[in-house]
């Protein structure tokens, strides 16, 4: 698995380093100590040891770096590798965007259907960037054939700065027909002044301050070129 972090905003950023969390198993990449606008560095990793099963696996980066007043920010990114399978999942998950005041807490919301026919359980867990924190990030939810289901999450702002947006994404992952399966749906968390009109709409906010910090991570997934066991 490739693994590229870029930066795409406006100044230069500092320290980077990417980490990379497949199921139990956790990659840390190579700190770069400057990366320019519009450069980039790419990782390598390992799955062997992750695909045990056919399915479809989620795979979660949090991108670390710091602006040139020495401020450490997280990007949180998400994708997913299929192995040994091609499904589509039954199962889906919608996030809805938020605002908090930056010494305060909120309340993330995501709905879960079920398109399917069969009932399932789902392990959920929430990520987020490291200035963001949750009391509870893990459960589990049944959910059954053509239902949905509304998770709740209190989410408590540790270290981000006013007027700044973050991505927070919650995995779901279950098993079907021998098939370990991974869904995913993100949401956009942004944090306000404390005496800003907590009245305007989030739209509003989105367009001013951007959805994401300027690093951004991103998956460019292919097979290895040692075959992974269990590969034909």
């Amino acid at each position: 698995m490739v693994v590229t972090a870029e930066n795409r905003g406006d100044e230069p950023a500092y320290a980077v380093q990417s980490e990379v969390i497949a199921d139990d198993m956790t990659g840390i990449g190579p700190l770069v100590k400057i990366m320019q606008v519009n450069e980039n560095a790419t990782m390598e990793y390992s799955l062997a040891d992750v695909l045990k099963a056919p399915g479809r696996y989620p795979i979660v980066i949090r991108t670390y770096y710091e602006d040139a007043n020495g401020y450490r920010f997280t990007a949180l990114t998400v994708g997913f590798y299929d192995y040994n399978a091609s499904v589509s999942p039954a199962v889906s998950i919608n996030g809805h965007a938020i605002e908090m005041p930056v010494d305060g807490k909120g309340q993330l919301v995501f709905v879960l259907r079920n398109e399917g026919r069969a009932r399932h359980d789902i392990d959920l867990e929430l990520y987020l960037p490291n200035e963001l924190s949750t009391p509870h990030a893990r459960m589990t939810i049944g959910i059954g054939p053509r239902q949905e289901e509304t998770v709740v999450y209190e989410v408590e702002n540790f270290s981000a700065l006013a007027n700044s947006s973050y991505q927070v994404s919650l995995l779901g992952r279950y098993q079907e027909a021998g098939n370990r399966l991974g869904v995913a749906g993100s949401a956009v968390v942004r944090i306000r002044e404390n005496d800003e009109l907590a009245g305007r709409p989030i739209w509003i906010w989105l367009i001013l301050g951007g959805i994401l910090p300027g690093v951004i991570a991103f998956l460019r997934l292919k097979k290895q070129s040692t075959r992974l066991p269990g590969e034909v």
